[in-house]
């Protein structure tokens, strides 16, 4: 089982190592049904974590790991999951406390922003 993320202020030193690092850098799209269309994720090799989508404007946060845990910042507020990698181009996030599962698959390229629904 793996240790308690966020023994520091910030929430996401690094306290181990990722589980399994196969999700570090690279661009992962959304494919869970009610999120902003084109969202993404990059999950940089120096913990930094770049969030975007088609339509909205861009985070960058820190982000740690320890085991299949996961934890970033998203405006002041710590967020940890549990990370799977279902294959190479194929990752979920469990958020703890929520029952419904992020999914992503890797980006194509090129890529281009779907059209915004009318």
């Amino acid at each position: 089982m793996a240790t308690e993320l966020g023994a520091t202020t910030s929430g996401t030193e690094e306290l181990g190592q990722p589980a399994d690092p196969r999700f570090i850098g690279k661009i992962w799209v959304s494919t869970t049904p009610g999120h902003s269309r084109g969202s993404l994720l990059i999950f940089l090799p120096d913990r930094s974590l770049l969030m975007d989508s088609c339509f909205e404007t861009y985070r960058i946060s820190k982000w740690g790991a320890d085991g299949e845990r996961i934890r970033w910042i998203e405006d002041a507020i710590p967020i940890e999951a549990t990370l799977s990698m279902l294959s190479d181009d194929e990752l979920t996030l469990q958020l703890v406390g929520q029952d419904k599962v992020q999914s992503y698959v890797t980006a194509t390229v090129p890529y281009v922003c779907p059209d915004m629904p009318r």
